[in-house]
């Protein structure tokens, strides 16, 4: 019985897997959405944002959610927003959860 406990928490129901799945629609292949520019730089996706994450500031945290809610993610766009000196953590905390549902 515990193993199955934890197995239910380790591995998303069908309906929060298909959730997941749509969030790494949203961000790792966005359709129709401007990218994040960063001086000339053109961040297109959360992959290449992730790829890109030591070159930003705290002072950015902002935009940055700003950026992800528009791509769809309102849940980690509040909590950038919550916590700013934590994003590069947040961000990279959602990629790990996200990357495995991405195409």
């Amino acid at each position: 019985m515990m193993e199955r406990r934890w197995m239910n928490r380790e591995a998303p129901k069908k309906g929060e897997r298909a959730e997941l799945a749509g969030m790494a629609t949203k961000l790792f292949s966005p359709v129709g959405k401007n990218p994040y520019y960063r001086g000339e730089k053109a961040i297109r996706n959360f992959r290449e944002l992730r790829g890109s994450l030591n070159e930003f500031t705290e002072k950015e945290a902002q935009w940055v959610a700003s950026w992800i809610e528009y791509l769809g993610d309102i849940k980690t766009a509040t909590k950038i927003r919550q916590t700013p000196s934590r994003f590069k953590e947040i961000i990279t905390t959602r990629f790990k959860e996200l990357q495995s549902y991405a195409n």
